[in-house]
This record gives structure tokens, sequence and C-alpha cells, in this order.
């Protein structure tokens, strides 16, 4: 006996309806909120970390802010990265040993050993939500404002800078919400071994982007977000 055809396509389009539907609405074992079906809900925050032998004595910092892009991170079993999908972002900074959210979106569920990031210069077609970041035709990637000998200064990066930090140990995130830091040393970027860096002086500019580059230097898990590793 044959199935009519009406009653074949009826039966397909059940099955697919299903599938969607337990894709868009699966529920995370644990309960509590509807998310996309195997992944974790990431905040990624930014902490503080003062270690220097040879602090920048006349140099106080009281604001600092990046144009963030392209966060991803790398899983442990193929060396792939997973990119966190969303449009470039101003965050601030915090440089007083308390945590600082940079973004929160979902990612799926592994083990990751780096993260990377984009410090992004916008395009001249971008609108910053800040307008610190454009001054006439000109772009900027990350902003950094303090006194030099009692002096005011805002320093603002010219280049997109590109950021890869290690995790120590590696991060298994495998729970509805999880967080991860990523510290960072402000106190060498006004740093060239011994001497200051007059954050004031346009020669000094390449030396400044590369030690806040360079400044970023662990990654850990630290779900209850207290700017240690768990």
């Amino acid at each position: 006996m044959k199935t009519p055809k009406n009653f074949k396509y009826r039966a397909l389009l059940t099955v697919i309806t299903a599938a969607v539907t337990l894709f868009i609405t699966a529920c995370d074992e644990n309960g509590g909120i509807t998310i996309p079906s195997g992944a974790t809900e990431l905040t990624v925050s930014t902490i503080s970390n003062k270690t220097l032998d040879n602090p920048p004595a006349n140099i106080t910092i009281t604001e600092v802010k990046g144009n963030f892009s392209q966060v991803a991170l790398e899983q442990e079993s193929n060396q792939n990265f997973q990119t966190i999908p969303f449009s470039p972002f101003v965050a601030g900074m915090k440089t007083n040993g308390t945590l600082g959210e940079m973004t929160t979106k979902f990612i799926i569920r592994d083990i990751y050993t780096k993260v990377k990031f984009q410090i992004h210069k916008p395009e001249n077609k971008e609108t910053p939500s800040d307008p610190d970041f454009v001054s006439g035709s000109e772009r900027y990637s990350f902003i950094i404002k303090g006194t030099y000998n009692g002096i005011s200064f805002v320093y603002k990066s010219k280049k997109s800078l590109y950021v890869t930090v290690n995790f120590s140990p590696s991060v298994n995130l495998n729970y509805k919400t999880m967080n991860i830091t990523i510290a960072f040393n402000e106190l060498g970027w006004f740093k060239n071994g011994s001497a200051d860096l007059n954050p004031s002086n346009p020669a000094n500019g390449n030396m400044i982007d590369e030690n806040i580059k360079n400044s970023f230097k662990n990654a850990f898990l630290d779900n209850d977000k207290n700017g240690q590793p768990d």
C-alpha cells in the first residue's frame, strides 16, 4: 500500500519543525534560563595587576578605555579559535584593582587554552560609541588619561593592536554562566627600561603602543569575579 504524498510531506515537516524548535529553545541542564544548546554565557573581564620593579614615578593614570573587537578563544582539542561575534565596542579598564567587564556573549562549551582580541582602530566608515575615539579624520584604538609631572595628558593610540594571552591553566567552559579575567599591568606602559616615557611626546608612540600590547600577561577562570584564579 502506497503512502499518500501529502502524508509524507506533513510527516517530514513535523520532524523538521521539532528539530528547529529543539535547537532554538534547548535549555541548559542546570535550569534557570533558556540559552543556545551546548553554549556557555561567558563574561570577559579585565583587572589591573600592578607588578614592576621600577614603576614610573611621575605618572598618574586616571582613566583607561579601549575599542575592542574580535574576541576569540582557542580550543585545546584542535587549536581552532572560536570567535565571539559582536560589533566593536568601547570598554573602560579599571586600574584600582577591581574588575572591569568587557563583554558577555555565548560560546561553545569546550576546554580553551588561549584568548585573543583586537584593540581596534575604527575604520573611516565606523562611528564609535565614544566620541573620544574620533577627532576629525583621525581614529584611535586605546585612550589613556592622567598626569605626567603634574601636567594633564591624553594618550591616544593610532594603531590596531592584536593581543594573544595564554590561559594558565587551560579553562573548561562547561557551565551555564562563567567568567574569565584577563590581567594587565599598566605600570609598564610609559617605561623604556629604567627610563620614563613622556606620553605627550609623539616620538614615544610606537614604544608605548608596544608596551600596551605586551601588558596583557595572564588570563584565568574567575567565576567568583574576585580577580584571582579559581
